[in-house]
């Protein structure tokens, strides 16, 4: 049976001021779909969104809908909280905070989504729906959302794009490009394209240099054959050239016309560019020189609180030197806490040796007033070109190296915080929510540098595909313990 059409936009363009964000034929949905939308910060991901769901008119194109749109913002919603359904509220947990003046930010995003699962007719339009969430938090999102029937999703969270989607769009340059299966289909048949690529550039250098080959053959040839030979007299050769089918003049111009024709044919070969690949030099730890000591913090019999609620009760812990470690537990639980007691070294002993780097989420170590490159180069210890590439590796470009840091996004600001660690003297990193700001395709480049580093790293995340490639060990936080 056939499905039925729910939007169908066609024509797009989308302008902000002279810079176009979007600019494709058509994007169709269907009934029954689950599309995720992915690609790079400041592609035109929310813009897209909101176009389709009839938050925005596009600068050019239409856009027809047969659904009733459920559009989840990232940011708070203008929606009074006690118009929220009561039952949805209370399988989201927050039905008690319906008529709070003030709330926290994860509980702002599940009374929000309490709305959204109070609305079954919907098509639910969803800008980051993880936002604020903690792992419990999300593994309840990602039960509700197959609950629901049609729905196009931005989401930062690959477990929540494999667990949910059965398309991925990816915009590009304004483009949208349609794959489908969840995300790690979508990752596997983009290497394969690269894949196809790569070997259609390889072809394409082979066959190019022995045409180019065959065309010098033929130009030395008809050069070769359009001398008269040494040591004989005008009359032999006239004899020869009379005996012969064709004068030498002639077998040279030949030749010239198949060399001109090789020629044509190089140049209206099709060409293939060589697919871009990831620099991979990376910094030489030894420069930081990290301690040997097996043990590299420990903690024994930690109690602390604020005013009366108690975050640790006598709780003990100890991190393995060059081990990768997740603080885990729920919202409230401590996590932050421990980070800040690790690098205050407040009743927690890390050994002399160690040199704390710690990405805040404020990033109030970029001077905002020096360019990308400057701020790099006042803190790194490493080579100007191992700098550069790890700013290339983290996707920060040329041209962003040479832009004020004040001029840099949220995302970008972030890049260059941990490019600014990665290079420094520091030898145990701590990261505090580092996936908060990043597209995916920034979280996987942080990602293998992670991998990677040879230090000691201590982060939170509520990632879990995140979580699930870089820690080697996971410390759970909960009731005043740590386990």
């Amino acid at each position: 049976m056939a499905r039925r059409l729910l939007i169908k936009a066609d024509n797009i363009t989308h302008s902000y001021g002279d810079q176009t964000v979007l600019d494709f034929d058509r994007f169709y949905l269907y009934e029954g779909e689950k599309v995720g939308l992915v690609g790079m910060n400041g592609t035109g991901k929310s813009t897209l969104l909101k176009i389709l769901s009839g938050q925005l008119e596009p600068t050019e194109g239409s856009v027809l809908r047969k659904c009733i749109p459920f559009y989840f913002k990232q940011f708070g919603s203008d929606n009074e909280y006690f118009d929220t359904d009561y039952a949805e509220a209370g399988k989201m947990g927050v039905a008690d905070h319906i008529w709070q003046e003030s709330v926290s930010g994860g509980e702002d995003t599940r009374i929000r989504l309490a709305q959204l699962f109070s609305s079954p007719h919907a098509v639910a339009f969803l800008d980051e729906p993880t936002s604020n969430l903690d792992y419990e938090g999300v593994k309840m999102l990602i039960k509700r959302l197959k609950e629901i029937d049609t729905m196009v999703i931005i989401s930062h969270d690959r477990a929540v794009l494999n667990e949910v989607c059965d398309r991925i769009v990816e915009i590009s340059f304004g483009k949208l490009h349609s794959y489908d299966g969840n995300y790690d289909e979508y990752v596997a048949q983009k290497e394969e394209v690269l894949k196809t690529q790569q070997a259609e550039y390889e072809n394409y250098q082979a066959e190019k240099k022995r045409l180019k080959s065959i065309y010098i053959e033929k130009k030395a040839k008809a050069k070769t054959v359009d001398k008269k030979p040494k040591n004989i007299a005008p009359s032999d050769a006239k004899t020869r050239a009379f005996i012969g089918s064709r004068k030498p003049e002639d077998k040279a111009r030949g030749i010239e016309r198949s060399a001109t024709n090789v020629l044509k044919r190089l140049e209206h070969m099709e060409v293939k560019e060589k697919p871009k690949e990831e620099p991979i030099a990376r910094p030489d730890f030894r420069l930081t020189d990290p301690p040997r000591n097996p043990i590299v913090i420990r903690g024994e019999h930690i109690s602390f609180a604020y005013d009366d609620h108690v975050v640790f009760d006598d709780a003990d812990f100890m991190i393995r030197n060059g081990s990768k470690v997740a603080i885990l537990g729920g919202n409230g639980a401590g996590k932050t806490t421990l980070l800040e007691l690790i690098k205050k070294r407040d009743g927690v002993y890390v050994v002399p040796g160690a040199k704390i780097g710690y990405a805040r989420q404020n990033m109030s170590q970029i001077d905002l007033s020096q360019t990308v490159l400057e701020n790099v180069r006042r803190v790194s210890i490493q080579s100007e070109s191992i700098s550069r590439i790890v700013l290339a590796r983290l996707l920060l470009s040329e041209r962003d190296m040479n832009k004020k840091a004040s001029e840099l996004s949220g995302g970008e600001r972030m890049k260059l915080s941990f490019a600014m660690l990665f290079v420094s003297d520091v030898n145990l990193l701590i990261l505090d929510e580092p996936t908060n700001y990043l597209d995916i395709p920034s979280v996987e480049a942080l990602e293998k540098m992670l991998v990677e580093y040879e230090g000691t790293l201590i982060f939170t995340s509520h990632d879990k595909v995140f979580v699930d490639r870089i820690a080697t060990d996971r410390l759970y936080i909960g009731d005043g313990k740590i386990r």
